[in-house]
């Protein structure tokens, strides 16, 4: 994780991530062989029926402290800000995967299905408000879950990607794309890498052929070239940090019902 900090722009935690990852209680959660350190933000009120929202971090913070999943990065305790806990009551779930995984994998995409389904119970939560979101390595995996598991209300993929495979499954839910028109770490368009044999779209590329096959409640984000850099002073991978203080986008999320 160190070595991610060491580039030139990336995104660091603010202080004030310290005080919202103190609300967050520690555990882990096992599904069918794996286990994995989760961190949870449960609403103080008691009451049933909240929204639950999911989160998955990046590459940059893998491991086994429990920390990092949420410390790394302001993104992941946005919703737990007492601001918008205030307006917007809510649970929230943060797993994080170990080195050698990613939440594209089958067995971590049923893995997060599992824990989705299992902390919705434990909460009480309405089950036709559950919301994923994640940046990286994080939308990947929603992207990718969102195809097997369309159980989400709405998701928000912060520069991510995924394939031309059932891209029709993602027509089932309410869609917001993020990403920065000059990230050179994943592409907005069409691109090559490693996690999958096939082709990568990246968040345009994706938008657009959703388009093509008629999405109905489909929104995209494109940060102009070198706004981060020369507005922001950040990486342009690190889009993550505008979307968690763009509050038009965390509303939309949060207006979205499952029917």
């Amino acid at each position: 994780m160190s070595s991610w900090k060491n580039i030139p722009g990336w995104a660091l935690p603010s202080p004030a991530n310290k005080g919202r990852c103190a609300l967050f209680k520690k555990e882990s959660f096992a599904h069918n062989g794996l286990e994995n350190g989760l961190r949870y933000y449960e609403n103080p009120s008691g009451k049933g029926g909240l929204p639950m929202v999911v989160f998955l971090h990046g590459a940059d913070a893998f491991g086994t402290d429990n920390e990092g999943q949420i410390a790394l990065h302001d993104v992941a305790t946005v919703f737990a800000d007492p601001a918008w806990q205030a307006i917007h009551p809510c649970h929230i779930v943060a797993p994080q995967y170990k080195r050698g995984k990613h939440w594209a994998l089958p067995s971590m995409m049923e893995y997060v299905y599992d824990m989705t389904l299992e902390y919705a119970d434990r909460f009480r939560a309405d089950t036709s408000r559950i919301y994923i979101y994640g940046y990286s390595a994080g939308a990947i995996g929603t992207l990718a879950i969102l195809k097997e598991y369309p159980i989400y209300a709405a998701a928000v993929p912060i520069c991510g990607a995924t394939t031309e495979e059932n891209m029709e499954k993602l027509l089932e839910t309410p869609i917001w794309l993020y990403h920065a028109e000059d990230d050179p770490i994943v592409s907005t368009e069409e691109f090559e890498a490693v996690f999958f044999k096939d082709k990568n779209k990246g968040s345009r590329s994706i938008y657009e052929r959703l388009r093509e096959l008629g999405h109905k409640n489909l929104r995209y984000t494109e940060i102009p070239h070198d706004t981060m850099k020369e507005e922001y002073g950040l990486h342009p991978h690190c889009s993550w940090v505008l979307m968690g203080e763009d509050k038009e986008v965390k509303e939309w999320m949060f207006h979205q019902k499952k029917k």
